[in-house]
């Protein structure tokens, strides 16, 4: 048996990497793809030589494989045309190097290399591998017959008459905006032909291809061609979609090293990005959003608007301000009083920036409002023993003693979930009018349940100092969006932080939020309430694990201290991640916490109950 490798082309959208070598020689975890990929065909002994087409960069490929690569021989075809032809004339080029059955793959797929153990069980079969489609992998896509489709799965299949023939090949020209995907798979990149499949159908239709259309187009034309006269039969083999990725950007590089990485790596890749966890298949009790808001109707009505939304500009902040202020019958929530942000991080990182000379910040915390010089901020730390509640008469005397010019008040706080009655932050503004400025940051403040009891917003008007912050991230469950908003009555703290402000600081489809959400305030409202309701349940699932004690508090997580000494935060976090795919927020990194905190956002119940069982049965371990 034989394997063709193509390898000739640059990975222009892969630079600056591959300005110095060529794309198979990227590397995952210390393996270039090419390496990889003899690695996995060295393991079958049938597989006696590999044929690689080389282009860009040719020397460095040739000396850094040589000619014999662990008992197999390796011969060279050299395209010299990398830069304007494509696949299809690569594999043209080693057409004649072929003399038996061949395994035909390209050079930027890395892959497990036990996915390759089928077709040393069906010899006889042309396979294509092929796995279930992910937006996230376009290109060609292929159908399997009726059979085929309802058998086909994520794990390894032996292939029968009867089922997984490929019945039609689609190129991604062909997949319009109306393209149905389902009982669709996408083509690996790796295949397996017959010598006689090779001599009969496809050399024949290739060479006449070759010689009279565009060299600068893909083989896959060919098997369409085949698999379209049913002239023989290809079947699809589907494997894994977390056993193989094909590299073209740096994006997607980034996603084969996690795919690739031991789990108890991947936690650490995953927190450094912040976001983007809808490329990943895990369940996310790291952040903290409404996922019972907005309803299908609100995502339909977006949807189709989504081509007028992208084709226009949004309104500029005065016409912003003047729709969300319809949000709110409140004296002080007047679209004077409002600015609407990019997110509430863009509120803080501005006031960091240019208005506070220290501020007096209750830990733990949010870390971003620490996103400064440490001399600029005075540290109140809240105490367990107090349940991690403010203590107002001791704060509003450390800010004071501090000379802080700005002081901040999370309600309810983020890690530790705890509330600060109305009263005591009315006496904290009373106590601190001298300050430039008090902020409220009321992002979970829903989430309390009562939110006339609870909110200072309306407040506004009567303290010129008090900056309410919310961001529309958590309660209104769209942080895709990224939107939030500030209410001052004070216009010259308001114009110095519009100051920094541009022009469009959010985007068509935040606008179009903040326009039409009055409408569905009802369904908003329910969803509050079912969040409550599955709080209440989560407090009383995880009640039952020893290891963990629920600190009481008001928001859509809940802050657990570990008891047990036998696991701290990180472990339990990675544990968690590494048998149940299940990721939580570990609070080691909130300024004055210790290794035996934790955050855990609240879910579904059916999510909930997963993670209280998954605890149950890390504690057995730990007996």
């Amino acid at each position: 048996m034989q394997a063709i490798i193509l390898a000739a082309g640059r990975g222009k959208r892969l630079r600056p990497l591959t300005d110095v070598k060529p794309k198979s020689l990227v590397e995952i975890k210390g393996r270039s793809f090419i390496e990889n990929a003899l690695d996995a065909l060295s393991k079958h002994n049938e597989v006696k030589e590999v044929i690689i087409v080389l282009g860009y960069k040719k020397e460095i490929i040739r000396e850094s494989i040589g000619y014999e690569y662990d008992g197999m021989k390796i011969t060279y075809v050299e395209n010299d045309d990398w830069d304007t032809t494509n696949n299809i004339y690569s594999l043209w080029m080693a057409i004649d190097y072929i003399k038996e059955d061949f395994i035909l793959m390209e050079g930027d797929i890395f892959f497990e290399h036990s996915i390759l153990d089928c077709i040393f069980q069906n010899k006889d079969r042309n396979i294509a591998f092929l796995s279930p489609y992910d937006h996230d992998t376009p290109g060609t896509v292929v159908k399997l017959d009726e059979r085929g489709s309802k058998m086909a799965s994520k794990t390894l299949v032996k292939m029968n008459e009867a089922g997984h023939k490929i019945t039609r090949l689609i190129p991604s020209h062909e997949q319009d905006m109306d393209f149905n995907y389902s009982n669709k798979y996408k083509t690996v990149n790796i295949y397996y032909f017959t010598y006689d499949f090779l001599k009969k159908y496809f050399e024949p239709r290739l060479d006449l291809y070759v010689k009279t259309h565009d060299v600068d187009s893909y083989y896959e034309l060919i098997l369409g061609v085949l698999i379209y006269l049913n002239t023989p039969n290809i079947y699809g083999h589907v494997v894994d979609r977390e056993k193989w990725y094909e590299v073209d950007t740096e994006n997607d590089l980034t996603m084969a090293e996690y795919l690739f990485s031991k789990k108890d790596q991947r936690v650490s890749k995953l927190e450094d990005l912040y976001g983007g966890y809808w490329r990943y298949d895990f369940i996310d009790f790291n952040f903290l959003y409404n996922l019972y808001f907005p309803p299908k109707s609100f995502y339909s009505k977006l949807g189709r608007e989504l081509p007028q939304l992208i084709n226009n500009y949004p309104s500029a902040q005065h016409k912003i301000r003047s729709l969300l202020s319809q949000w709110y019958n409140e004296e002080g929530f007047s679209q004077d009083n409002i600015l609407v942000g990019n997110g509430a991080s863009e509120f803080i990182r501005i006031m960091n920036r240019h208005l506070i000379e220290k501020i007096t910040i209750p830990v733990p915390s949010f870390n971003e409002y620490e996103d400064l010089d440490h001399s600029k901020i005075n540290y109140f730390e809240l105490l367990e023993k107090d349940d991690f509640m403010i203590d107002d008469e001791a704060f509003i005397e450390s800010v004071k003693s501090s000379g802080s010019n700005f002081a901040l008040i999370i309600n309810p706080n983020n890690p530790t979930s705890t509330i600060t009655e109305k009263e005591k932050i009315i006496h904290i503004l009373d106590s601190l009018k001298d300050l430039d400025g008090i902020i409220v940051d009321e992002s979970f403040i829903d989430f309390a349940g009562d939110r006339n009891k609870h909110s200072v917003q309306p407040l506004v008007s009567e303290y010129p100092n008090l900056i309410l912050l919310r961001s529309l991230s958590k309660e209104f469950g769209v942080p895709g969006l990224r939107l939030g908003y500030i209410v001052t009555s004070n216009h010259e703290l308001r114009d110095k932080i519009n100051h920094h402000v541009p022009i469009w600081n959010i985007n068509s489809m935040a606008e179009r939020f903040i326009e039409i959400f009055p409408r569905y305030q009802n369904e908003y409202n329910r969803s509050i309430e079912q969040i409550l309701e599955d709080r209440n349940m989560f407090v009383e699932g995880l009640g039952e694990i020893d290891m963990l004690e629920v600190i009481d508090g008001k928001a859509n997580f809940l802050f657990c201290k570990i008891k047990s000494n036998k696991i701290n935060s990180t472990k339990l976090r990675n544990m968690l991640f590494k048998e149940y795919d299940i990721l939580i927020k570990d609070c080691l990194n909130k300024t004055s916490l210790n290794d035996k905190f934790v955050r855990i956002s609240v879910r579904t119940p059916e999510e909930n109950k997963k993670l209280v069982e998954a605890c149950r049965q890390i504690e057995c371990t730990l007996v």
